[in-house]
């Protein structure tokens, strides 16, 4: 027994020591196994347990900010998140009475304990952050304002608005993730409404409304007539640019321009064309141009919108010389310097049909034919009357020789054809005559009425071709101008039977161009004897149309 007592006196000696020496001598203001926030504070004195809490970090614990599919990684500080300890500490250093310590001290050898701090947030400090690091979850960008004229008013087209946070939930939110430790909080940012943006759509509706109220009048220089833009037309030039940052008010010039146009259409003075003229020594001249103008120079939509700008009620605009008046600098850059093809054929002379020809050699002489463009006999000329000064003369109605105005000038659409043909031109629409006439090249000639058939000439080169008729008492030439680009020659020519009367001529052209290709392709004719249908019975009853000139697809009655 007394062993036994003398054991558990000794225990409990031991026991006290060690609490004496664990606690007391060598303790702290914070007894042993004492945590705060999940930060051990155990065995430290409050000053030292404060600076182990701060070096801690509580306030860098992760907060992951969500809102409309982003995310923003921020900590509990940057969100005004405030966290107190002092109370925490306080009751981590408190103790139980005298008695009960050794005890307490026991517990803390096998249990421990940890103490909540105080979470507080700073409202000043959540709203600076999120108009700042987290502005890019509200500072959308909406780009510039959309401004639409709407019965002759500016209006915002496109007004837009931005969320507004829920403050008082978002703290709830905040304070509720702040405590947790380990992994990452996510807190979705609350939204209570919308609030408009104001994105400067009523300083620039403002502007452009007192830049075009009542108008602007216009004068052109040299005209002393004044008219008044008014101010509805002046609104729909207007155009809203620039960016979000540097808004800016322009005028659409294309539409400005031409409403000037329209409105100043009877300003200006007509123009002449440049001409070309060919010497007896066929070279090539161009006389010069009187330019013309009309309203207005293309700096009109710039003066006017400066006029605007500047508030003023008047402005004068410069004529521009007229776009459609072809001049001296059109005629040279047509590249016409030398003959590329000529043709000549022989008539009788003094015989009436020797007028016609003339007459229309004279109406195409200088006729230019642009790159790409068709010239077209009959669309140029038009139906041959005497008062263009044709004349009656011979022609080839339904298969025999006949009177009618214009007779003749079927040498001139042959002779015309055959300088082509040796020129390298492509030909859209072409038709022989419906008998061979000895004077023209056999299978190699054309004829025109109108409106069918037709001569066209095409120009397949990069330069003008110019028309250079001329007549003297037994002849007509005509010569191509231009650069030289390609050439034709006749390389062969065949024949065959087609019906009972009619001959089919093919005959070939090699085609030769300056960078040395090589093209072959025909031109075709087909003849009959006079009177004669291809199958051999009458072309002539009186209901028939002329069998002469159609186009070369068209099969002759």
């Amino acid at each position: 027994m007394r062993t036994t007592l003398a054991l558990v006196a000794a225990a409990v000696v031991v026991f006290l020591l060690g609490w004496i020496v664990d606690d007391k001598v060598f303790g702290e203001d914070i007894p042993r196994n004492q945590s705060v926030a999940g930060v051990s504070v155990s065995r430290l004195s409050i000053e030292d347990a404060k600076t182990n809490l701060a070096e801690a970090g509580l306030t860098e614990r992760g907060i992951q900010l969500t809102f409309g599919g982003q995310d923003l990684l921020t900590t509990a500080g940057e969100l005004g998140v405030v966290i107190g300890v002092d109370g925490a500490l306080q009751a981590a250093a408190e103790r139980p009475s005298l008695v009960s310590q050794p005890f307490s001290w026991l517990g803390s050898l096998i249990t421990s304990t940890d103490h909540d701090p105080v979470y507080s947030l700073d409202s000043g400090a959540l709203g600076t952050f999120l108009a700042t690091d987290g502005g890019e979850f509200f500072a959308l960008d909406f780009g510039r304002p959309q401004i639409a004229l709407v019965d002759g008013e500016f209006v915002e087209a496109d007004a837009v608005s931005t969320p507004v946070v829920d403050l008082a939930e978002l703290e709830r939110r905040i304070l509720e993730a702040a405590p947790a430790t380990g992994s990452l909080v996510s807190v979705e940012i609350p939204i209570g409404g919308a609030s408009a943006v104001d994105r400067g759509a009523d300083a620039l509706i403002t502007k452009a409304t007192e830049m075009t109220d009542d108008g602007l009048l216009v004068v052109i220089t040299g005209n002393l007539r004044r008219r008044l833009i008014p101010e509805a037309a002046l609104r729909s030039w207007i155009v809203f640019g620039g960016t979000a940052e540097e808004p800016a008010i322009t005028l659409d010039d294309e539409l400005a321009q031409s409403t000037l146009e329209t409105l100043f259409i009877d300003v200006g003075d007509e123009g002449t064309e440049a001409t070309f003229w060919v010497d007896q020594n066929d070279n090539v001249h161009i006389r010069g141009n009187t330019p013309g103008s009309i309203c207005c120079a293309l700096d009109s939509p710039a003066r006017i919108l400066e006029a605007l700008e500047s508030g003023v009620e008047e402005v004068e605009l410069t004529p521009l010389d007229d776009p459609d008046v072809r001049g001296v600098a059109w005629a040279e850059s047509l590249g016409i310097h030398e003959v590329v093809g000529e043709f000549t054929t022989n008539y009788v002379p003094n015989q009436t049909r020797v007028l016609n020809i003339q007459r229309i050699a004279e109406i195409t002489q200088g006729v230019v034919i642009e790159p790409g463009e068709v010239f077209s006999v009959n669309e140029y000329v038009g139906v041959r009357t005497r008062a263009k000064g044709f004349v009656d003369a011979g022609v080839i109605l339904n298969g025999v020789f006949q009177t009618s105005v214009g007779g003749g000038i079927s040498q001139y659409a042959t002779t015309l054809f055959n300088a082509a043909f040796f020129a390298g031109l492509e030909f859209g629409e072409y038709q022989s005559h419906s008998i061979y006439i000895s004077r023209y090249p056999y299978g190699r000639e054309a004829t025109v009425s109108h409106p069918h058939p037709d001569l066209q000439i095409i120009n397949n080169t990069p330069y003008g071709i110019l028309l250079w008729p001329t007549t003297d008492h037994e002849s007509i030439t005509v010569k191509l101008f231009s650069t030289r680009w390609v050439e034709g020659e006749q390389t062969d020519q065949t024949e065959r039977r087609e019906g009972a009367s009619c001959t089919r001529v093919s005959t070939e052209r090699t085609r030769t161009w300056v960078d040395g290709t090589v093209e072959v392709d025909t031109v075709t004719a087909r003849y009959r004897p006079e009177g004669l249908r291809c199958d051999g019975s009458p072309s002539n009853p009186p209901d028939e149309t002329t069998t002469t000139t159609v186009p070369p697809s068209t099969s002759v009655p």
